[in-house]
């Protein structure tokens, strides 16, 4: 091991990554005591958990790779979708409405403004959407407020040469959806 820490013959990107993914566990573990705190014991917890596990999984991929991977997205919105059904069949309409709406509106988003956005925003809102149902609107407006907020300070502080940077939605947008999950 050198000075700094680093195993001889270990990457330094290899440690970042190990990092990212400690705090990857750590906040999802964290957010999902809150959900069981706030939830109780019911079968909703569980989906709460999941949802929670997702975006924060996919928070950590939109900020390291500035993709938010179909890989995960599609299968967590597929299940997230199906549980909630499971669970709140009567609400059927809601949860359809409410996942493809977001989606559909993210989606008229992407096509007015290609360079705003990527496909993965628009599967995120479905993902959201699925899991929140009306209250997507919320998170939504949040996530899309607090990223807002972020460019304009980001703006403030390097001038003019910041609107050539990009910021990730995805983590705007799950922290959004986190908050309304938590709080509302």
């Amino acid at each position: 091991m050198t000075s700094d820490g680093i195993v001889a013959g270990e990457a330094p990107d290899t440690r970042r990554s190990d990092v990212a993914r400690i705090a990857t566990i750590a906040l999802a573990a964290f957010f999902s005591v809150l959900a069981a705190i706030r939830y109780g014991v019911q079968a909703e917890t569980v989906v709460v958990i999941l949802a929670i596990s997702v975006l924060v999984v996919i928070s950590r991929h939109d900020l390291e790779r500035r993709i938010i991977p179909n890989r995960i997205v599609v299968p967590g919105w597929i299940a997230i979708l199906i549980a909630q059904l499971a669970l709140h069949p009567h609400h059927l309409l809601a949860w359809l409405v409410s996942s493809f709406g977001a989606g559909l509106f993210f989606l008229v988003v992407l096509l007015a403004y290609p360079a705003g956005m990527g496909m993965g925003d628009v599967k995120l809102a479905l993902l959201i959407g699925a899991t929140l149902g009306f209250k997507v609107v919320g998170a939504l407006f949040l996530g899309t407020l607090a990223a807002g907020i972020f460019a304009a300070v980001m703006l403030f502080k390097e001038g003019s040469s910041a609107r050539k940077s990009s910021i990730p939605l995805g983590p705007f947008l799950a922290g959004g959806a986190i908050v309304v999950l938590l709080f509302f």
